[in-house]
């Protein structure tokens, strides 16, 4: 094809050049977001897969073997950190391997994660690393979660673990165990989803920039004798050659975006920075994807524009919509309601996730879909109130192009939907790690061993020497009952006490509610001879105090015979922050900042576009006398009735997935709750750059009005 007639088309002005490089942008940021969101989809699966040894599967025998190793899993705490702890007893011959380990730690010793050795070199062995030992070696990173895992691996003696209730006997420790958590990849993937959508939207609003001036030079093209064809060709050329280097500058964005995304802390870690990888094949494939489709586009748009000699200066009235869009989005709801339903009652044997994820997906589109007929019935009411000449050209050009008007505001609808839905999964985490203070509750500065055997009598005097200790309870087993003296009583918190020596104690010492913990008088008169169910240590709250504390209680018989690493009512709620719906949270919050600047950013470029479009137009108004203030009204009006037509929806739709979703995966027992003040400054923040989206075009709107800028042929 003769290089002239391509710079003519194609590279005519500074303009054009503009144009281009608008959409070579917007395809990078799709294509490096996407690329990113790939990569970290792939990472949650490979990082769960490479420390999954550390929750083994095994058989509750006890009997050690060359074949076989005693292992006992458990989370341990210092100063709100979780560790996890795998302690393990072996024979000297043991064929049994420990991922990344050459030997099993011997009795005595232990193996630990890096970020875990560097936290025992920073503080006093007393508050962490006499717990474990002495050191034997460091886990490499190929059998961790993540570069900030507390990971440690303890030798212990065979009858120690024996005595512990929660050890398995295990013949193999490999990292394909288990796969994560199915309902965490779920919604992992469907806020994966989500994010991609408001991407797809800008890069399909960036490659239909400037499509009027370009038609206006295709058109000349014609009346130079070009045919259809070649016209056809060179919107194809155009495209293919922007969309490309706009690809590959997104592979390039991607990968130095790669450090920055490993450092977000998801799901209890970072990621490696080779975790967010993505196979070169995958690369290949979004590339020539991502090219073929904007090509395809682009030339279908020309084909159907049917431009002739003459141009195309007279706008195209768009085909009607009508009410049958809305049946996706009915379906949609319906799907997820019956997929919930199903879940919860009837328990059927369906892949409740696939149904989910493909009940989300039919609703998003859904919601595109029956986008442009709302905007249309809300225009029609608008044309008939309409009393301003800005609201009648605005009406009147809704009613003529709807599905185009809508286009514009899609990315914000789209993020608006969302960030509902996002919102509304991080409200079942509100409220969780919150540690009530209320009266009959155990202090939380209390550190509690508990579910000893009720066999063995300790001696806690050590444990009362250690400074920050104030005092020490034991809470006894009748075999029928635990007992503790009243003094101990007022020690956990309580306040009604029965005026006896001795009370009986019913419910959860690490409750977070007063309700689930009780005493009542006893007929207990002495505790001579009763074993120990739980050890208490009362401090001053210091951190050091705390785990100076934690490490007596597991250093001694407590923890031997215990079934949990000793802990404070305060861990416990932490620990229940630590859940998988929490950790959607994090992700959550993640995706609104995401969806919600990508949604800007595609209004910005789509109104500014529409103006470009219609500087014709435009500027015969000007001619006409409409001042420029009106110009602007019109901008504003096309913006805000999509926009209002459809954003209620998406609230309403958004909350009501999230509570689907949420309902199904968990059978019920998770649910939505009020929105927190983030979401309403989500919200606000997406009518601000709504607004700045549309103020960005009254320069652009005022230079392409001008007197100067309108030229007739």
């Amino acid at each position: 094809m003769n290089t002239a007639v391509i710079r003519l088309a194609v590279m005519g002005s500074r303009r054009s050049w503009g144009r281009l490089l608008g959409i070579i942008v917007g395809v990078a940021v799709g294509v490096a977001l996407f690329l990113t969101l790939l990569g970290a989809s792939g990472a949650l699966h490979a990082r769960d897969l490479r420390s999954s040894w550390i929750n083994p599967s095994g058989t509750s025998g006890v009997e050690l073997t060359d074949e076989s190793i005693l292992v006992s899993s458990s989370i341990d705490r210092h100063t709100g950190a979780n560790i996890e702890r795998l302690d393990v007893a072996a024979t000297p011959d043991s064929t049994v391997m420990i991922p990344g380990l050459s030997n099993v730690p011997s009795a005595g010793e232990f193996s630990a994660s890096p970020a875990l050795i560097s936290l025992i070199e920073s503080v006093p062995a007393e508050e962490l690393g006499d717990r474990y030992g002495t050191l034997a070696g460091a886990l490499p990173e190929t059998v961790l979660k993540s570069p900030d895992s507390l990971v440690v691996v303890v030798g212990r003696a065979a009858d120690e673990l024996t005595a512990q209730r929660n050890t398995l006997m295990v013949t193999e420790l490999t990292a394909n165990l288990f796969g994560g958590s199915g309902n965490y990849q779920t919604v992992a993937l469907i806020g994966a989803i989500a994010i991609l959508f408001p991407v797809l939207l800008l890069v399909g609003i960036v490659t239909g920039l400037g499509e009027a001036a370009r038609r206006e030079r295709f058109a000349t093209l014609r009346l130079l004798g070009a045919s259809p064809r070649t016209v056809i060709m060179l919107a194809a050329y155009e495209t293919a050659v922007t969309s490309l280097v706009g690809a590959m500058l997104g592979v390039l964005l991607a990968q130095l975006l790669r450090p920055l995304a490993a450092s977000l802390s998801i799901d209890g870690g970072s990621f490696f920075v080779d975790d967010l990888a993505v196979h070169p094949a995958a690369i290949a494939a979004t590339v020539t994807i991502t090219v073929l489709a904007s090509t395809f586009v682009a030339a279908r748009r020309i084909a159907r524009a049917g431009i002739g000699p003459l141009g195309t200066t007279r706008q195209h009235k768009e085909s009607t919509p009508q009410a049958f869009l809305l049946l996706p989005v009915v379906l949609g709801v319906l799907a997820l309601v019956g997929t919930s339903v199903s879940a919860q009652v009837a328990h059927l044997p369906v892949r409740t996730d696939l149904l989910l994820i493909g009940s989300f997906l039919l609703l998003a589109i859904g919601i595109l879909i029956a986008g442009p007929y709302l905007t249309l019935i809300l225009a029609r009411m608008l044309a008939r109130r309409a009393s301003s000449a800005a609201a009648v050209i605005a009406a009147n050009r809704i009613l003529t192009s709807p599905r185009a008007t809508f286009r514009s505001v899609s990315g914000l609808i789209i993020a608006v939907f969302m960030v509902s839905l996002f919102a509304g999964v991080a409200t079942t985490a509100a409220g969780e790690a919150d540690v009530s203070h209320a009266q009959d509750l155990l202090p939380t500065s209390t550190v509690v061993a508990e579910g000893l055997t009720g066999e063995t009598a300790f001696d806690v005097s050590g444990l009362e020497a250690i400074p920050g200790v104030s005092a020490v309870s034991v809470l006894y087993s009748t075999g029928d009952s635990a007992v503790l003296s009243a003094r101990d009583a007022a020690l956990l918190g309580f306040t009604d006490i029965p005026e006896t020596r001795f009370v009986d104690f019913e419910g959860v010492l690490l409750a977070n509610d007063p309700s689930r913990r009780s005493v009542s008088s006893s007929t207990v008169t002495s505790t001579d001879g009763l074993g120990a169910t739980a050890i208490l240590a009362s401090t001053d709250g210091s951190d050091a105090a705390i785990e100076r504390a934690r490490t007596w209680l597991e250093t001694t018989g407590a923890f031997n015979t215990g079934t949990a690493v000793p802990g404070t009512r305060a861990d416990a709620a932490d620990t229940a922050q630590l859940t998988m719906i929490n950790s959607f949270a994090t992700l959550a919050y993640i995706g609104i900042s995401i969806a919600i600047l990508i949604a800007g950013a595609s209004l910005a470029v789509a109104t500014i576009s529409a103006v470009l479009d219609r500087r014709r137009t435009l500027g015969l108004l000007r001619l006409a006398g409409m001042p420029t203030s009106d110009i602007r009204r019109i901008v504003v009006f096309e913006a805000a009735v999509p926009l209002f037509a459809v954003v209620a929806l998406s609230v309403a739709l958004g909350f009501l997935t999230a509570w689907l979703i949420l309902t199904g995966l968990t059978d019920g027992r998770r649910t939505v709750g009020w929105p927190e003040p983030m979401y309403y400054i989500a919200l606000g923040g997406s009518l601000i750059l709504a607004l700045g989206a549309v103020a960005a075009t009254f320069g652009t709107i005022r230079r392409s009005t001008a007197i100067t800028s309108t030229r007739f042929e």
